[in-house]
C-alpha cells in the first residue's frame, strides 16, 4: 500500500512539473511580449493618427483594442481595491473592475493623444524566482530628449499568457496609487462602497502633498 502511495504521488507530482513545463514552454518571452504590444500599439497610432485626431472615440477605440486583451484587470482591480475587495460583495468586485477598466483605458488613450513618434526600447529581462510572474524595463524616449523609464508587472494566466498586472511609470507605482486614491474615496463617502465605486476616478499623478 506504501509503494502504491508513493507511485501515485510520484505520477502526480510529474505531472504537475510536466504542466509546468508546458506552460514555461508555451509563454512568449516577457520581454518579446511588451516588444510585441508597444509595437503593435504604436504603429496603429501613427497609421490612424490622421483619423483619430478628428474623431477622439477612434483614439478610446484603437486603446481598448490594443491593451484590453493584454491587461489583467481583475487582478489589478483587486490590488487597486486593497483591503475593501474583502469587504465587497460580488457585486461591487464586478461593477469596480468595469468602472476601474474603462477609466484606465480612457485615461491610457487621453495620454497616447499627445503621441508623436516617440521611440522606445525594452530592456533586457532577467527572470525572476517564481516564473508565473516577470518584469520588464522599458525607456520612453521624449521629444525634448529626456527618458520616461516604465516597468511592466506581469503574471502568467492558465493559457500561458502574460497579462500586465500593474505599471511604474516614472517612478510612480500606478497600483499603489490607485489604491492610497480609492482608499481616500472611500473615506470621503463615509465607507459606502457603492458610492466610492461610482464616483472612483483614478488619476496616474498622485496629489501635491500625498
Amino acid at each position: 500500500m506504501l509503494k502504491l502511495i508513493q507511485r501515485s504521488f510520484s505520477i502526480m507530482l510529474m505531472g504537475v512539473l510536466l504542466l509546468g513545463a508546458q506552460l514555461s514552454s508555451a509563454a512568449e518571452n516577457p520581454k518579446d511580449f511588451v516588444q510585441r504590444i508597444s509595437e503593435q500599439l504604436t504603429t496603429r497610432l501613427v497609421k490612424e493618427r490622421a483619423a483619430y485626431k478628428k474623431d477622439p472615440q477612434l483614439l478610446f477605440t484603437i486603446v481598448q483594442e490594443n491593451i484590453e486583451p493584454y491587461v489583467d484587470f481583475t487582478g489589478f482591480a483587486k490590488g487597486v481595491m486593497g483591503q475593501f475587495y474583502r469587504q465587497a460583495n460580488d457585486k461591487q468586485r464586478v461593477d469596480f473592475t468595469a468602472t476601474f477598466k474603462q477609466s484606465l483605458i480612457r485615461t491610457y488613450a487621453n495620454g497616447l493623444g499627445a503621441y508623436e513618434n516617440e521611440k522606445f526600447t525594452v530592456k533586457p529581462y532577467k527572470a525572476g524566482d517564481d516564473p508565473k510572474k516577470a518584469q520588464v524595463d522599458m525607456d520612453i524616449q521624449t521629444s525634448s530628449n529626456g527618458v520616461v523609464p516604465v516597468t511592466y508587472q506581469m503574471v502568467l494566466d492558465a493559457q500561458g499568457q502574460w497579462k500586465v498586472r500593474n505599471l511604474i511609470l516614472n517612478g510612480i507605482n500606478l497600483g499603489l496609487t490607485f489604491r492610497n486614491q480609492f482608499a481616500s474615496t472611500v473615506e470621503a463617502n463615509h465607507g459606502n462602497l457603492d458610492k466610492a465605486i461610482a464616483n472612483f476616478v483614478p488619476a496616474a499623478e498622485p496629489k501635491k502633498g500625498s
